[in-house]
């Protein structure tokens, strides 16, 4: 998949979150905070929406997920430095796990994605990262790569590098869009800078 498809893919997946993209380099912030100011990235919705009173019940969706999958949970959570959050917004019901280096957010239950948009090649999810040693004025396209492997039969894929950036009520994180061949059960790990982070997820229906 060549750059200009993914970078395609990223944004659509981003603009279809309601996150605001920043390709563009913004001005500099004093003390080269990860955060850029207001006025260069705002969001309108989180990038991951409390499900409407209509979406499945939470214990219907761990119902489906299968038993012999390991999926991920926050545990033990992580506090990030700021600027970001200790802890992310409550909308999210997720704690951020993983280390200084690289971090992600995952849901309390468990990370199990469902009803996800059909791409070309895949399933289409977005996924954050972030990270202390990512200098965003500096890196707006981030030098990180997505790859899975599903754990429940044959299935790989990768993306990146590059990433792009997103903002939202979570700070400033590194977006990846990826396209997931196939439901089952899939290890991702992101990997950027040299640090690596990986996490289990259930992809269904």
């Amino acid at each position: 998949m060549d750059i200009r498809r993914i970078a395609s893919l990223v944004v659509l997946a981003a603009l279809a979150a309601g996150v605001v993209v920043v390709s563009q380099r913004p001005a500099a912030v004093p003390g080269g905070a990860a955060t850029p100011p207001p006025s260069a990235v705002t969001a309108t919705t989180p990038a991951i929406p409390t499900p409407p009173a209509s979406s499945p019940s939470a214990a219907a969706v761990e119902a489906s997920v299968d038993p012999d999958c390991p999926v991920s949970r926050p545990d033990p959570p992580f506090r990030a430095p700021e600027p970001w959050p200790p802890t992310p917004p409550p909308v999210y019901q997720a704690n951020w796990y993983g280390t200084p280096d690289l971090w992600t957010m995952l849901r309390h239950g468990g990370e199990v994605w469902t009803d996800l948009p059909l791409g070309p090649t895949g399933y289409v999810q977005k996924t954050f990262w972030f990270s202390v040693r990512w200098p965003y004025q500096e890196e707006p396209m981030p030098a990180i790569a997505v790859t899975g492997r599903r754990l429940d039969g044959p299935g790989v894929f990768q993306v990146g590098p590059p990433g792009t950036n997103a903002g939202a009520s979570f700070g400033m994180a590194m977006l990846v869009g990826v396209e997931i061949p196939s439901l089952g059960c899939w290890e991702v790990t992101g990997t950027y800078r040299g640090a690596a982070l990986s996490y289990v997820v259930w992809v269904g229906r």
